[in-house]
């Protein structure tokens, strides 16, 4: 049985080139995670029409059920379609993942909306590899918050997005086991500049709507859109102000 979905521009290297295996690394009733071994595109994912559409997924239809498999099972992608067990994902369109651009001019009234009293730069003082895979679930807190920076500091144009960047591709090499390979996967799109559109909407919609768009992130997952936030308010304050101190431990 062959279903229709759409795909992330992102997944066009894996999802157009030829048929390779891949391995399912983590099954949830709307979304399925393959583990590709593409170090440019390390996971792909097909997901429920109404679960968070991140960077790397593939989008099925309203209404129709993810593919079932059992993790470590393998299935197969390339020539535009993936193959788990007896169903087939064929790609029928695309979109570009969010990829945010903040606006100068409102830059500090953002940063003092979302600021709050206790609110302690995340990273300062902080090395990487001690949030890196710091928390539970597939996206450990630790790991969101450095993707909510990362995506705010590129959507800044701050140089340092691409040090942040550097430093979690390090971990990320050396350290296989640090983290989940979701994690780690949305965590290589968050070094581009990639994100979820809940993310995106916090800095890019207009201030009058800003409420609404931190509570559709907070939504996000168990704790992973207040982590993301967290990264966010990290990333502002950086853009805003002095950078805070940012450590990486070899």
């Amino acid at each position: 049985m062959t279903l229709p979905g759409a795909a992330s521009m992102a997944l066009a290297p894996v999802l157009s080139g030829p048929t390779r295996s891949v391995t399912v690394t983590a099954a949830l009733p709307r979304a399925l995670y393959l583990a590709t071994g593409d170090p440019h595109v390390p996971a792909l994912c097909v997901i429920a029409a109404d679960a968070v559409r991140v960077p790397c997924a593939i989008r099925l239809g309203p209404g129709v059920p993810v593919p079932t498999a059992v993790v470590g099972s393998t299935a197969y992608v390339g020539d535009g379609r993936l193959a788990v067990g007896d169903r087939a994902v064929a790609v029928t369109r695309w979109w570009r993942p969010s990829r945010p651009r903040v606006q100068l001019s409102d830059l500090h009234a953002r940063q003092r909306a979302l600021r709050t009293d206790a609110d302690v730069s995340a990273l300062s003082g902080t090395s990487v590899r001690e949030l890196l895979g710091r928390g539970e679930g597939l996206t450990p807190y630790g790991d969101d918050i450095l993707s909510g920076a990362l995506v705010t500091l590129i959507a800044g144009g701050h140089h340092a997005g691409q040090v942040i960047a550097s430093m979690v591709a390090h971990e990320l090499a050396t350290r296989p086991g640090a983290t989940t390979a979701v994690s780690a996967a949305l965590l290589t799109h968050a070094m581009r500049g990639e994100c979820i559109p809940e993310l995106a909407a916090v800095l890019t919609d207009p201030l009058e709507r800003l409420d609404s768009a931190v509570e559709a992130l907070l939504r996000v997952g168990h704790s992973s859109g207040g982590g993301l936030l967290q990264g966010v308010r990290t990333g502002l304050e950086v853009l805003t102000g002095p950078a805070p101190t940012v450590r990486m431990v070899k």
